[in-house]
This record gives C-alpha cells, sequence and structure tokens, in this order.
C-alpha cells in the first residue's frame, strides 16, 4: 500500500468513540485490530526506509570517503513527517479498508496446542544442547587428566609407599594390656570360691 497518499492526520485528532465501535461492534475489538495493524504498517515502512537508504549506503571502511548524502537525509525526514503507524491503521478502519476476522474457539484451541507443543520442543532442544555441553566439558575434563601423570617415578617408587611390618614387640604389647583385664577376672573368680567355701 502507498502510505505516501493517505488521508490521515499527522497530529493528535479527536475521536468519535461510536464511529469507532460501529466498525466491529466493540470498541475494544476495534483498538485490538488497529494496534494489530499498526504493527504491520510499522514493519512495512521500516523495510522500505531500509531499502531506500541501501542504495546510498558506502560499504568503504576509509573515514576520509565519509560524507553527508543530501539525498538520504531527505529520503529520512520524508518518512519522519509521515503520520504515525497508529494514525495510519485507524484511518484505514475508518475508510473500511481493513479486513479482520475474530478466531473460533476451535482455531483459538489449535493455536494453544501448537503453542504448547513449539514450548515443549524448545525446551527439549535446551535440554539436548545443556547435555552435550556437559558431555563436552566432561569429555574436555577426561582428555586433560589423560595428559597428566599420578604414577610415581621409577627411581623412587619404592620410597612413596611403606608399609611396616607388625612386629613381635606390638604383640607384646597387646598381651599385657589384656593381662590386668585377666587379673581382675581371675580375682573375681577367687572371691567367689572363697565366698562358697564358707557357706
Amino acid at each position: 500500500m502507498d502510505y505516501k497518499k493517505n488521508n490521515a492526520p499527522t497530529s493528535i485528532v479527536t475521536r468519535d468513540c461510536g464511529e469507532l465501535e460501529s466498525k466491529t461492534g466493540n470498541l475494544y475489538e476495534t483498538v485490538v485490530v488497529a494496534s494489530k495493524r499498526a504493527d504491520q504498517i510499522g514493519v512495512d515502512l521500516k523495510n522500505e526506509l531500509n531499502k531506500k537508504l541501501e542504495e546510498f549506503a558506502s560499504y568503504t571502511d576509509n573515514l576520509e570517503e565519509i560524507f553527508e548524502n543530501r539525498e538520504q537525509i531527505e529520503i529520512s525526514k520524508f518518512y519522519e513527517r509521515l503520520p504515525k503507524p497508529t494514525l495510519l491503521a485507524l484511518q484505514e478502519i475508518l475508510e473500511d479498508k481493513v479486513n479482520f476476522r475474530i478466531p473460533t474457539d476451535e482455531e483459538i484451541e489449535q493455536a494453544r496446542e501448537l503453542a504448547a507443543i513449539k514450548e515443549r520442543e524448545e525446551e527439549n532442544k535446551a535440554a539436548i544442547s545443556q547435555a552435550a555441553e556437559r558431555d563436552k566439558a566432561f569429555n574436555d575434563l577426561i582428555a586433560e587428566t589423560k595428559d597428566l601423570d599420578f604414577g610415581a617415578d621409577e627411581e623412587d617408587g619404592d620410597d612413596d609407599f611403606v608399609v611396616e611390618e607388625e612386629s613381635d614387640e606390638d604383640d607384646d604389647d597387646d598381651e599385657d594390656f589384656e593381662e590386668p583385664v585377666k587379673g581382675k577376672k581371675a580375682s573375681k573368680s577367687k572371691a567367689k570360691k572363697a565366698k562358697g567355701d564358707e557357706d
């Protein structure tokens, strides 16, 4: 659509709510339709402006060759003077140039199901990418540990780990430790015998 040939005002205008409501049967629906159409118009204007500015773009990195381009400035100013996308959308609605359709309950349900499926797919992709990153980190760690030498040197390897054999002196100490216990048991048994003899 040629947005240059439009009757939309460029400044604030008082709107008749009854006229806007009559276009859809509900004022809020009219606002929703206008906002969605304004988004479309904004994207179209941006793409159109970028295409026109690309014709004058310079792709050299030399700062000395950069200069003001009058045509580029005039194009930018022209698009700045155009009415805002919301004003253009409202004017199109008032002139009955916008076709819109309210989706049925079934279509809304299908859209929700599709959105839920896409969300699950994105979650699965994120989980798979996280698992792949963890596996990569684990494999990198294993590769780093393979390069390290944890073994002992051949010359002094025997000196690193020394196992002492138990000596007979340790056994004697254990027996000495047990003897006082046996002595107490023996003295108790002697005391019981003496008591039995008295009886």
